[in-house]
């Protein structure tokens, strides 16, 4: 029944799928019930939804708050001396076909492990990198980006994998026999960072935000409706999907 649910509203977060749901249940309305004014205000709903989750200006405003809650630290920072290793959450990687190197890994996954990469040339701290085996894979998002930090010279002995979890409540559980009681420099999506550090804490785990992958601008952004902005919001009712399932976990 938790997974049903679960998996009903990652369905349902997906503007795209969203919208394409109320157009259905308009054709229903209209075609079945005959309930013509009820259809249109549906559609009509559809419609506003639709324009509202692809337009620049208003996706940026959803995400913005919840990206821009942690400020922008450089691999170079001193804050970051305070921390004992460095934690790069897994993200997702490519087994399909043949790729180059920096194909083989999803932008999340690649900003993440750049940023680290960068971070472990000043700090030389320990980096440990989790996240077990997703559906239609068969190498772990753990040992995939132990991979990427050897190719680029970081040497074995400081890389720890932790090939375990597949969300990141499990990440942390995971996580919490190699950290517990210490300072991580959290490594992770802009967007993420609130709801991966509040499952470390709960872990007993110090942590200095390190955001990445920041897809909404600190400007209005003015423009016509586009996929980027469809992410955008995407991503917005993501997070706040995940914070509320904490909010709500923490209040039962």
């Amino acid at each position: 029944m938790i997974e049903l649910l679960r998996n009903t509203v990652h369905f349902l977060i997906q503007p795209l799928n969203l919208f394409f749901t109320l157009l259905f249940i308009a054709l229903l309305l209209k075609l079945l019930f005959k309930a013509n004014k009820t259809a249109w205000f549906v559609l009509t709903l559809a419609s506003v939804f639709l324009l509202w989750c692809s337009l620049p200006m208003t996706s940026n405003m959803m995400l913005k708050p919840i990206e821009r809650r942690y400020p922008v630290i450089q691999a170079d920072a001193p804050v970051l001396q305070q921390a004992d290793a460095i934690l790069v959450l897994g993200c997702r990687h490519y087994e399909d076909t043949p790729r180059p190197f920096a194909d083989r890994w999803h932008r999340c996954s690649l900003l993440r492990n750049l940023q680290a990469s960068q971070m472990y040339r000043y700090q030389q701290k320990p980096v440990y990198v989790s996240g077990g085996i997703l559906k239609y894979r068969e190498q772990s998002e753990a040992e995939a980006n132990k991979a990427f930090f050897l190719a680029l010279g970081i040497s074995p002995e400081h890389i720890v994998s932790v090939p375990s979890g597949t969300n990141t409540k499990e990440e942390a559980q995971a996580l919490a026999s190699h950290l517990r009681g210490k300072t991580v420099a959290l490594v992770t999506s802009a967007s993420h960072q609130l709801r991966a550090k509040y499952y470390l804490n709960q872990q007993g785990i110090n942590v200095i935000p390190v955001p990445v992958e920041h897809l909404s601008s600190q400007s209005i952004d003015w423009g016509w409706p586009n996929t980027t902005s469809l992410e955008r919001s995407h991503r917005a009712f993501y997070e706040w999907a995940g914070l509320a399932y904490q909010y709500l976990n923490r209040a039962l």
